[in-house]
Formats: C-alpha cells, structure tokens, sequence
C-alpha cells in the first residue's frame, strides 16, 4: 500500500478531460473546482446521514445525550464543509469573463442545476419538491436514488420527531393547519432554548443546524455573484434563466422554524 495507491491518485488526476480544442488554460481549472464540489458533496451526504441515524437514537432515548452530542458534533462538520464551498467560488473568480466564454459552448446542454447530489442534499435535508425529478430522469440510478430521498425522512423531519420525544412540542389537534404545526415546531425549538441549563446539546443541534442553513444560503449567494461576475446576465448553459433562477433559490431553508424561532424570543 503506498500514498498513491490507496488515494487512487493515479485514477483521479484522469479524470478532467476539456472539452474545448485545442483545451483552453482556463478549462481544467474549471473542471476541478466542479469535481471538488461534487467531492464535498459526497462527503455531506456521507455526514448527514450519520446526523439522522444519532436523531433516530435520540428519538428512541431522549433521556441519553449521547446520540446527540454525536449529531452536533457531525453538523459542525457539515458547516466546516459549508463554509470550504462558499470560499471555493473565489478560485474561480480568478478566471476573466472572457476566458470562460471561450469555452462556455462546449459545456451545453450540461448545468450545474443538474448536480445529482446537491439535489439529494436539499430532499435529505428536507427541500422536497417531486417536480425536480424529471430533470435527472437521464440518470436513471441517481433519479432512483432521489426518489428513495423523497419518500423517506428528512434530518428536518427526524428533528422534529426527536423534540417530541423530549416532550417540549405542543399538543395539536388531528386537523391542525400546517401553519399551526409549523408555530408549534418554533414553539417546540423556543422551550428548547428557554431551558439552556437541561438542553444544552440540544442547543447545540439547532446552532449547527441554524449554521449549516446559513452557510447554504450563502453558498447560493455566492453562486449568484460568481455567475453575474463571470456571464452577466445570460441565459446557463442547461437553459435556465442564470442568475434570475438562482435568486429565487435565496428564500429556500432547510430549517424555516429555526429562524422564526429566532423572531419569538424577541417577542418574550
């Protein structure tokens, strides 16, 4: 066993193959950078579904803390990872307009909206939206796996799940509107947080959580700015609207009752 041979380095470093001819200088810098995303993609989907087996184990045993200093110390992973996102996109900032556009043509069809697993990412964390799946029906085992994602349940879900068995949720009628369970759940995360001496790894849970949602909202922030930096305000290369859809994306939470939770104890 050598350094090489347990990375795969020798497979890895073959793995960027440019499109333009003859390749463009610019081009395989743009293939890693995507590659890596991809990378730490993997390795978020790896973390979260550690996160959501410990929340199953805190649901099972509310009265043990151990599953869920676990899980706050796997989402202060996930934000660590988070943050190295938001930072990469100023690597590819360093690539003039101009550069990109020599050999922007041969991307298309291909877009980044397409990411597999950024959309596995956002139906595990609980941004499920079934209409999406038709956009990954070319991969047929990656369009399998998102819909295993849709019908399972989210870390949001799971979170919710593990407070009621601590039994800080309100008690809601069987035909309470969604608002009503979705102020119960902010009301649920306030007694939380009311009780910081017996709850402090739960508090912990929904500061790495209130992070992590940050830290995406930032990385599609960022995204937005990288895409009018680098093509104004041209249509992507997969035929979205560029940056005018990514804007929609910047109201999109995984965890909405974290923040609301946040505009209660002000009402204290």
């Amino acid at each position: 066993m050598t350094y090489g041979s347990y990375l795969r380095v020798s497979e890895l470093i073959n793995l960027q193959h440019p499109q333009s001819t003859p390749p463009h200088h610019d081009e395989l810098l743009f293939i890693i950078i995507h590659q890596t995303y991809e990378l730490w993609f993997k390795q978020l989907l790896h973390e979260l579904d550690a996160v959501n087996a410990n929340l199953r184990a805190a649901t099972q045993r509310p009265a043990e803390h151990d599953a869920v200093y676990e899980a706050a110390r796997l989402l202060r992973r996930c934000t660590e990872i988070a943050r190295v996102l938001v930072e990469q996109f100023t690597i590819l900032e360093t690539m003039l307009p101009t550069h990109f556009l020599a050999f922007r043509e041969h991307l298309r069809p291909a877009s980044g909206f397409q990411s597999e697993q950024f959309r596995e990412i956002e139906f595990l964390c609980g941004l499920k939206d079934e209409k999406m799946l038709r956009y990954h029906e070319p991969s047929p085992e990656m369009h399998a796996k998102l819909q295993q994602r849709l019908h399972e349940p989210s870390l949001r879900e799971l979170f919710f799940e593990a407070l009621a068995a601590l039994n800080v949720m309100p008690a809601l009628a069987a035909d309470a509107s969604e608002e009503d369970r979705y102020r119960a759940r902010a009301q649920a995360i306030l007694a939380v947080y009311r009780d910081e001496r017996g709850k402090r790894h739960w508090i912990d849970v929904c500061e790495r959580l209130t992070e992590f949602d940050e830290l995406i909202v930032s990385w599609r922030l960022r995204h937005i700015q990288m895409v009018e930096r680098t093509i104004g305000v041209r249509l992507g290369t997969g035929g979205s609207s560029g940056a005018s859809y990514l804007k929609v994306t910047l109201d999109k939470k995984f965890f909405p009752e974290l923040w609301e939770a946040r505009t209660m104890l002000t009402e204290i």
